[in-house]
């Protein structure tokens, strides 16, 4: 027997007497009480929750640990299952958020209890690190006094500065923690079985109004990226991966169906709602089928356009004045981020500079919409650089993923990546849905982007998979006689 195991092991003796029992438990009765009258209430709760953080925090803290997948688990159910916001001092404080941070805590506390791997570093994880370390320095440089006003207050600088951090973190956490082919498995048909139960309840929630049984879900919060993923997402594993039988290809196609007609028909003002899980659909089938889809494409656009043209009609009165207002958002912020176009003015900084330059001859506050305009507006054009250094990088390793895992369900999961970054980064286009804006998104739409962050990472998992050689051999087709 071990020296650990020796010393942990109980002294053999003889049982403890019932006088001794019950002079123990006086004694600390009557110490309780005495601490009781001379400490204040104030410092007996702070003693209390002290005593039982040393007793609950091992045993939290250790199953984490050693089963990281439980907390990226419960982060897939908080980002699409979990609208709470904790308000602290004003600043609302996502569950999601809250979860993602221990998830990240945890992933850098497995670094320093288990011996790192052999494995290298990849070049997606350097995209990463270097899109954070430019978030640092732009704030360090926010700090300036660029114009005669003062800046963001500072919690929601550093509020803005979190959601950057929080979001590289998670890549590279989901890349480092989900060491097994079957862990990135459960955790995505956890995700595809959440999002499909959110999207039932949203559905039915107009239908019975005031039952707290579908308040689960907050339709306003999940965002864009919660519709692109969940097509992306199972449109792939639907087309790609032949291991699945046909009844649950089938519930994943009525999954992407549902989606698309909710954003089509319910929802068609929303363009974030349809449009980006739209091109997610449209890659994925590319990709299986190219010719096919191009051909479709180009043969469909003009009746498309013509039968569309009435229903489009409303939709673009009612954007006519948003989009001159994006126009005229644009000459302003550049007068606004010439001051330092190269770090930009610091998380959250330019909305309250904004007040220096009229826009359509009002001065008010406003932000982007547009999350390329909002990155170079916080962090600059080298924080853009840095963002597109990790959107590149996850492609160029969800291709290569797309034709070197010997699993179907990888493959599949390289070609979803593939779709939902397609659809992502359109989504960018329209609004701040990647790393949300304080002032616009703000913290609670950190519950839809840090999907786009949770599935690039499963991307780098799977290449360590494959760099250590624990990716399991293709299985083989079964024959259709069979």
């Amino acid at each position: 027997m071990s020296t650990a195991a020796s010393v942990l092991r109980e002294p053999q003796g003889a049982p403890m007497s019932g006088r001794r029992a019950v002079a123990i438990w006086a004694a600390a009765l009557v110490g309780a009480v005495g601490i009781g009258f001379l400490l204040s209430p104030e410092t007996l709760l702070l003693l209390v929750a002290g005593v039982l953080a040393l007793v609950l925090v091992p045993a939290v803290v250790t199953p984490v640990v050693q089963a990281p997948s439980m907390g990226l688990s419960a982060l897939l159910v908080a980002s699409v299952l979990v609208p709470l916001n904790v308000r602290r001092g004003g600043m609302p404080l996502s569950v999601c958020l809250l979860v993602a941070g221990g998830v990240c805590a945890t992933a850098l506390l497995r670094r320093w209890l288990v011996p790192p791997s052999a494995v290298p570093v990849t070049r997606t994880e350097r995209a990463v690190a270097a899109f954070m370390l430019v978030a640092v320095l732009a704030f360090v440089v926010g700090q300036y006094p660029w114009f005669p006003a003062p800046p963001a207050p500072m919690t929601a600088q550093a509020a803005g500065l979190a959601l950057f951090l929080l979001s590289g973190a998670l890549l590279v956490s989901v890349g480092r923690e989900v060491r097994t082919l079957a862990q990135l498995k459960r955790l995505t048909w956890l995700f595809l079985a959440a999002s499909a139960a959110a999207i039932v309840v949203i559905m039915v929630q107009p239908l019975a109004p005031g039952v707290a049984l579908f308040n689960i879900v907050d339709a306003t919060t999940v965002g864009s990226m919660f519709w692109t993923w969940v097509v992306a997402v199972s449109a792939s594993q639907a087309l790609f991966n032949r291991e699945l039988s046909f009844p649950w290809r089938v519930g994943l196609w009525g999954l992407t169906l549902l989606v698309l007609a909710r954003g089509l028909i319910l929802a068609f003002s929303w363009a974030s709602g349809w449009l980006p899980p739209l091109i997610a659909l449209g890659t994925v089938f590319f990709l299986r089928f190219p010719r096919v889809t191009l051909g479709v494409g180009l043969l469909s656009l003009a009746p498309l356009l013509m039968v569309s043209n009435q229903a489009v009609a409303p939709v673009a009165e009612q954007e006519s004045y948003s989009l001159m207002t994006r126009l005229e958002a644009i000459k302003v912020l550049w007068r606004v981020v010439e001051h330092n176009p190269w770090l930009g003015l610091g998380p959250a900084n330019y909305y309250h500079y904004t007040l220096q330059f009229p826009i359509l001859g009002w001065y008010v506050r406003f932000n982007s919409h547009n999350q390329y305009l909002d990155l170079v507006a916080q962090v600059g054009v080298v924080g853009l650089l840095a963002f597109l250094w990790v959107a590149g990088e996850a492609a160029r390793l969800a291709w290569q993923l797309r034709e070197r895992p010997r699993s179907r369900f990888a493959r599949a999961y390289a070609v979803g990546v593939l779709g939902g970054l397609a659809g992502s980064l359109a989504a960018a286009a329209l609004a701040d849905w990647i790393v949300p804006f304080v002032y616009n998104i703000g913290i609670p739409g950190f519950r839809s982007s840090v999907l786009f962050w949770f599935f690039l990472g499963g991307t780098v998992a799977l290449r360590r998979m494959m760099l250590a050689g624990t990716e399991p051999a293709l299985a083989p087709r079964t024959p259709r006689h069979a």
